[in-house]
Formats: C-alpha cells, sequence, structure tokens
C-alpha cells in the first residue's frame, strides 16, 4: 500500500511541474535558478499541509508528552528508538563499503543492548564509540546517483527528492521488517507513533525559533534540508571525508 500511494504521488508531482509559474523578468529567472524547485506550487501546499497537521497534532501530542514524561525516561526512550535503527544503519554501510563504520555501528549495537539494557542507556557513548548513521540515499549515492532533483515535499513525509525518496521507502521496509517480530498491529503502530512524538519533542524549541527567525519558512527549510542531505552524501563520495557525528540539520530529515 505504502509503495502504491507513493508511486501516485511521484506521478502527481511530476505532472505539477508543468503547472509551476515560469518567470519572466531576468530577476525571476535568477531566483527560479537559484531555488532549483520547479514544482514550488505543489511544495509548498504539502508544506502548509504538513504544517497545519504538525500544529493540530504532533506539536500538542509532543508537548504533551513532555509534560508528563521526566526527562530521563525520555532520554531512555529515544535512546532505546535509536539503538532499533542501528542494524539499518549496519546494513547501509556494508552496502557502502564501508567496515570500518559497520564495525563502529556494530559496536555500538553490541553495547548498548547487552550493557544499556536493549538500548535505554547510550553506554557505547560512555565508552566513545563513533556515531555513523548510514542510510539508504547515501547507499544510492556511493553506487553512483549522485545528484537528485526535483526536491519534493511528500504529505506527512516532509522534505526529499527523488534518490531519497527511495531510500525513505528502503528504510520504511526495513523497520517493518524489525517490527514484524511483534505480532500485535496496536503495538506495532504504537511504536511507531511513539517515535515520531519523541522525535518532534527533541526539537520543540529548535523549530520554534527556526520559524520565528526565516522571512520564509517554507525556504529556509529547503535550504536546510539540502545542506543536510549535501553533508551526508559528500561523506560516501568524497572518500577523503569521514562523516560527522552529527549533521548540520538533523531533526527530521535524515533517511532512517
Amino acid at each position: 500500500m505504502f509503495k502504491n500511494t507513493l508511486f501516485a504521488l511521484t506521478c502527481v508531482s511530476f505532472l505539477l511541474t508543468g503547472c509551476a509559474t515560469k518567470p519572466v523578468t531576468p530577476e525571476e529567472i535568477r531566483a527560479y535558478e537559484e531555488a532549483n524547485d520547479p514544482i514550488e506550487p505543489f511544495n509548498r501546499a504539502m508544506f502548509a499541509t504538513n504544517m497545519l497537521l504538525d500544529t493540530a497534532i504532533l506539536k500538542p501530542l509532543a508537548k504533551g508528552y513532555r509534560a508528563i514524561t521526566p526527562s530521563p525516561i525520555r532520554t531512555g526512550i529515544s535512546n532505546v528508538f535509536d539503538n532499533i535503527k542501528q542494524p539499518g544503519y549496519l546494513l547501509n554501510s556494508l552496502l557502502q563499503g564501508e567496515g570500518e563504520q559497520a564495525w563502529h555501528i556494530s559496536q555500538r549495537f553490541l553495547a548498548n543492548t547487552f550493557l544499556g539494557l536493549g538500548g535505554l542507556f547510550d553506554v557505547a557513548s560512555d565508552m566513545n564509540i563513533p556515531v555513523h548513521t548510514n542510510d539508504f540515499g547515501q547507499t544510492l549515492a556511493a553506487w553512483g546517483w549522485h545528484t537528485s532533483e526535483p526536491y519534493i515535499v511528500w504529505p506527512i513525509l516532509g522534505p526529499s527528492n527523488p534518490r531519497d525518496t527511495i531510500g525513505t521507502a528502503f528504510s520504511t521496509a526495513l523497520t517493518s521488517a524489525e517490527l514484524s517480530v511483534i505480532h500485535e498491529p496496536s503495538v506495532r503502530y504504537g511504536i511507531v507513533a511513539l517515535d515520531a512524538i519523541q522525535s518532534r519533542e527533541e526539537n520543540i524549541e529548535f523549530l520554534e525559533s527556526l520559524k520565528n527567525s526565516s522571512t520564509d519558512f517554507y525556504a529556509t527549510v529547503r535550504s536546510m534540508y539540502r545542506q543536510n542531505r549535501e553533508k551526508k552524501i559528500n561523506s560516501v563520495i568524497n572518500t577523503n571525508n569521514t562523516e560527522a557525528s552529527t549533521s548540520a540539520y538533523d531533526f527530521d530529515f535524515d533517511e532512517e
């Protein structure tokens, strides 16, 4: 179902490419080329929809979650979700041919799983084991898909592009496979919902500050997403660069 919906949305987005207002003046043409956002009307509509859903549902849930859940428990829950994602990072590091990173990820997963009580405590960081968040969008880049345009904003999923849309689909399938060991659907859905809520809670102040300081919040998010992905992609394309411990802007942009 997810794949069919994603395919339909992709078709709609490219059909809407021709509906974008064409620039006329030299200034408009220059701004259009700098933005490199040929389906901007569609993207802005989806961005506005996502912001409406965030304001009406996700942000209030995140604030409520913060209000009723003590900070140490929130940290533990965040650690558990991070630990659950390690097998996906490991698989992608192997697909990218990054043996050293795969070793670090394996160390983190084993240390936090067995010494950190299933990931509740991040003992791997105390052991100075490096952090790597390899995703399938990076894997596709490592395989030769270096440039991916146009910029796309999906309902619910948020900022992306064709390559990273496929990466998100891969990550979603992998997460579904991991959660398939839980036979109760309500528990599986609850885990996914809690992951989204706790992730939003971690970024309440950051997003609020970003929104208040932006004259065009859509354009700011677009720029930040591209910077984040460029940094991640360059970390696997340019062998002389090493991946930083954290991304430039790491709230919901990574394909995890």
